[in-house]
């Protein structure tokens, strides 16, 4: 299996602003680190697989 995709329920670190994109970085304006608002489980991951061999194969995925 390999990773297809990923959502997260944040864009960046909301305490150190870790990983802040650069155009998100105004002096002075508070930004949220999860504009979408979504929430995957309690404030996880979700990591879906799809294998690469066979397409007909099921997805698989992972809350983290």
């Amino acid at each position: 299996m390999e990773l297809l995709l990923t959502v997260d329920s944040s864009e960046w670190d909301g305490g150190s602003a870790s990983w802040r994109p650069l155009e998100d970085r105004v002096p002075g304006v508070g930004v949220s680190s999860t504009p979408t608002g979504a929430v995957v489980g309690r404030w996880g991951e979700l990591n879906v697989f799809a294998c690469p061999s066979d397409p007909r194969h099921p997805h698989r995925w992972s809350i983290q």
